[in-house]
């Protein structure tokens, strides 16, 4: 079976363009937190300049930083299961992808406003999204190819 890429597949384009928006932003959050902690380059949080900073101080610029690593360690395979998923149901996986940054929204919330603990609502819910994406991607590899 080939793979058509329909006008619907603009909808897999959208969630795609969404979830690395907020990527960046989540970034730009690391830069802002840099500036009002004074933590300058290169220090990632456990360096000299970071040394300086009070115990509380230290702890929300790292759960900043945190939010910001964790999106980028995920972003890549998150775009691919979207992609792969959306070539087979680009509706389905659009709502996967706007559930994924609903969920990464929350985790980025919880964990700056309250720690490490406080993710774990957010973090469910973009796995549950990145979860399904690659259900999607893989069912439909599976029954196209293997199944046909």
């Amino acid at each position: 079976m080939a793979i058509v890429i329909g006008s619907n597949f603009g909808y897999t384009v959208f969630a795609a363009i969404g979830i690395t928006l907020q990527c960046f932003v989540a970034a730009e959050s690391v830069s802002s937190a840099r500036k009002k902690y004074n933590v300058n380059y290169p220090d990632n949080g456990g360096g000299r300049y970071s040394d300086k900073l009070s115990d509380e101080d230290w702890v929300a610029f790292n759960n900043v930083k945190r939010t910001s690593d964790n999106y980028l360690e995920q972003v890549g395979m998150v775009l691919v299961a979207l992609v792969l998923a959306g070539l087979y149901q680009p509706k389905l996986a659009a709502s996967f992808g706007a559930v994924y940054m609903l969920g990464r929204f929350a985790y980025t919330r919880g964990y700056v406003a309250g720690g490490a603990e406080k993710r774990l609502y957010g973090a469910y819910i973009a796995l549950f999204a990145f979860t399904g994406m690659v259900i999607t991607a893989g069912y439909n590899a599976f029954t196209t190819t293997i199944l046909a």
